[in-house]
């Protein structure tokens, strides 16, 4: 069924958990699995004001995410499915958008979780709002309680 899954991982419990769904998912097909993270460039836009991150503290972020990726890949790796890391910078949405039409990914996964207060909302801005309207393939969003 699907040959090449991605799954946006950041080692969040949202993403521990698609993790989860993608161990059930890639042994329906025997699948290979994409673990993708992807640190934000020095500059993000979160509302009205941008967020600026200096080097070190970026160096710092990608070392945080790598471990984290690491350690998703070894998981499914020792459950015997095919999986590999990378580890991207730039705007999630893009990067994940690009990485599927690079290696001809069948479906995304990601988790999400559903956000109780308005600002928390409007702050966490929707990656899988925007996934679902610029992907090339399928996307499935494990909705966490």
């Amino acid at each position: 069924m699907y040959r090449n899954i991605i799954l946006a991982y950041d080692g969040s419990h949202e993403s521990q958990q698609a993790l989860l769904n993608c161990k059930d998912l890639s042994q329906w097909g025997h699948a290979k699995v994409h673990l993708l993270s992807v640190v934000p460039n020095e500059t993000i836009s979160k509302g009205a004001e941008p967020i600026y991150y200096s080097e070190p503290d970026n160096k710092i972020e990608e070392e945080r995410c790598l471990k984290i990726l690491n350690e998703g890949v070894e998981q499914l790796n020792t459950t015997g499915i095919q999986a590999t890391g990378n580890l991207l910078k730039g705007d999630p949405v893009d990067q994940i958008v690009e990485h599927a039409h690079t290696i001809g990914a069948d479906l995304i996964m990601l988790g999400h979780k559903h956000r109780d207060n308005w600002l928390m909302r409007w702050w966490r801005s929707s990656i899988p709002k925007a996934l679902i309207e610029h992907s090339p393939c399928s996307v499935l969003v494990a909705i966490i309680k």
